[in-house]
């Protein structure tokens, strides 16, 4: 979605949160600095799309117990759609992947990591840890059975400032403790259909932390409503 309103006069805060800059999916956004940022190279972990579910009932999605809905309402998506990573998108690791990257040459050099949680469900989330937030964009192309077209490395900011969207259904205060999370948005109360109401895959979410969270990446500087950006300090900053 871009915030971009033409022949708008731009005029107020004019930084990288200011909701009156185009901020769309191609362009992404300046980072909010580059100063005392740590930087790492990562590639996305093909291997996690490949034993993604086909479905995932509600059950699954909000982890909630007390569900037995068996219908599916999330279903795997395309590759070049779980593959695109954009700036600002919080990317995460699997946990003791020695034998699946015992020989796997790239993970020497870089981080294999996942951009998006679409397929995953709650109870995966012990098996991850926070790699980082997206510096760099990497954009799939659709799969034409060739090979790769565009280079698969990309950056993670791992300390210093970043910008990122409040994609969870609940405000962000500044000095707000952060953790991610595979489905923080708002549990609706009834599911009518088998699709969920979104027009994009669903991605890794931000929300308040619990006191004794081990999945904090961070403190919010600022005041975000759902679907605003806000900056964050990243933990060991």
């Amino acid at each position: 979605m871009s915030y971009y309103q033409p022949g708008h006069q731009f005029q107020g805060i004019q930084g990288p949160t200011d909701p009156q800059l185009p901020m769309t999916e191609l362009e992404g956004y300046q980072p909010v600095s580059r100063i005392g940022e740590v930087v790492v190279n990562s590639f996305v972990d093909s291997y996690e799309f490949s034993v993604l579910n086909d479905t995932i009932t509600e059950k699954d999605l909000t982890g909630d117990a007390s569900k037995v809905d068996t219908r599916a309402c999330e279903t795997k998506p395309h590759f070049h759609e779980w593959a695109t990573v954009l700036p600002g998108m919080i990317c995460l690791a699997r946990k003791q992947r020695n034998a699946t990257f015992r020989n796997y040459v790239a993970a020497e050099t870089a981080t294999p990591v996942i951009g998006c949680a679409a397929g995953q469900k709650m109870s995966n989330e012990r098996n991850f840890y926070f790699a980082g937030v997206c510096r760099s964009k990497t954009i799939r192309p659709l799969d034409d059975g060739v090979g790769p077209t565009v280079d698969e490395f990309f950056t993670l900011a791992i300390g210093g400032l970043v910008t990122m969207l409040n994609n969870s259904s609940e405000p962000i205060y500044g000095g707000d403790v952060l953790e991610w999370s595979f489905y923080s948005e708002k549990v609706r109360s009834d599911w009518q259909s088998n699709k969920r109401q979104k027009s994009a895959v669903r991605r890794i979410g931000v929300k308040v932390a619990d006191p004794m969270s081990d999945k904090v990446i961070g403190r919010a500087m600022g005041f975000a409503k759902p679907g605003e950006m806000f900056d964050l300090l990243l933990k060991g900053a």
